[in-house]
Parts: structure tokens; sequence; C-alpha cells
């Protein structure tokens, strides 16, 4: 799969991560970096252990890092979970919007694996 494709698939513009990285190999490379990038494993593991403040460290990062590669889908589910946690404690809409967040972040991972 080509850059083109893979954010096609995701319905995100390889143009506007151009505008912001320059190369095509920089991306790439970024994107190779991401699926080694804790915030995720960070994220799920600060769920499990009840941990909010973490937490939302966690999905502030990922929505950071989702951001600057043009994840913007990623992005934004980790955004809405951020705002969610800001208080620092859970609510009640915080397990839904992790999973709104682990199934675009799969589909990132999933795509970026299939990168040539």
């Amino acid at each position: 799969m080509t850059l083109f494709e893979f954010y096609n698939s995701l319905g995100e513009s390889l143009d506007e991560v151009l505008g912001r990285l320059r190369l095509e190999s920089r991306i790439a490379k970024y994107l190779g970096l991401f699926l080694n990038d804790p915030s995720f494993d960070e994220l799920k593991n600060a769920f499990a252990k009840n941990d909010a403040k973490t937490a939302f460290r966690a999905a502030h990062t990922l929505k950071g890092v989702a951001a600057n590669l043009g994840l913007n889908k990623l992005s934004s589910s980790s955004s809405v979970l951020t705002e969610d946690l800001r208080p620092g404690s859970f609510t009640a809409n915080s397990q839904d919007l992790l999973e709104n967040v682990e199934l675009d972040y799969i589909a990132a991972v999933e795509g970026i694996k299939q990168l040539n």
C-alpha cells in the first residue's frame, strides 16, 4: 500500500501531512515509529488500573501524535476522550470514548503495517 492509498483508506489527506512534514520518506518513517509509541498501551493500562490522570495524559499525547501524522480521526476521538478525562476522573462516557479511540487506533495501525 502506498502512503496515498493509506491516507485515502482512512479518509485522510496525504497532502495535508506533506504540507507539514514535507517528504513522503519522513512521513513513512514517523508512521513506522508510531507503531512503537507507547501512548495507546499507556491509555489502556490506565483504564485497567482506574487511573484517570494517567489516562488523560496518554490520551492527550496520542491526540497530538495522531494530529501531527494526519491521523485526524484518531486525533479527534482522542481529543474527545481527553476532554472527558480533563477533570481528572472517569465519567459514564469514558469507556465508550475509549472504545472509539481503540477502533481508530486499530484502523491506523493495520494500515501502517500494510505500507510498502
